[in-house]
């Protein structure tokens, strides 16, 4: 089942999300997509409302929370799997939101971050 979200908006055009309550529904959602409008999109579950969305595969950078790491404000940090998924999401949110941040790799070991800090 999917609707639009009440609190989840597209960076890009400020809509609502559409929300799926499964992964399985939203695998539906993006084959329907992919043959109607010949979109790739690839599902994901989202960290703030715990449903499901769909994203443009090529904006998908999978990361996940830092088991050592904190930003300054506290916030765990997410660590991607290597420096070209943390660059590629330093990209999009250069594009999208005009923040420039570098990427550097965890001092513990797990993965990349990114920053807005030029020292790393």
């Amino acid at each position: 089942m999917s609707r639009k979200s009440e609190t989840c908006r597209g960076s890009k055009t400020g809509k609502p999300l559409t929300e799926y309550d499964s992964e399985y529904d939203a695998k539906e959602g993006a084959d329907f997509a992919r043959q109607t409008y010949r979109r790739d999109l690839i599902p994901y579950r989202c960290d703030d409302c715990d449903y499901w969305h769909l994203t443009p595969r090529e904006r998908q950078t999978p990361s996940s929370p830092c088991s050592h790491c904190a930003g300054k404000d506290g916030t765990v940090k997410e660590s991607y799997r290597n420096r070209d998924e943390a660059q590629r999401r330093a990209d999009i949110l250069r594009h999208e939101q005009g923040t420039s941040l570098s990427v550097y790799a965890c001092e513990y070991g797990n993965g990349w971050h990114l920053t807005r800090s030029s020292w790393h």
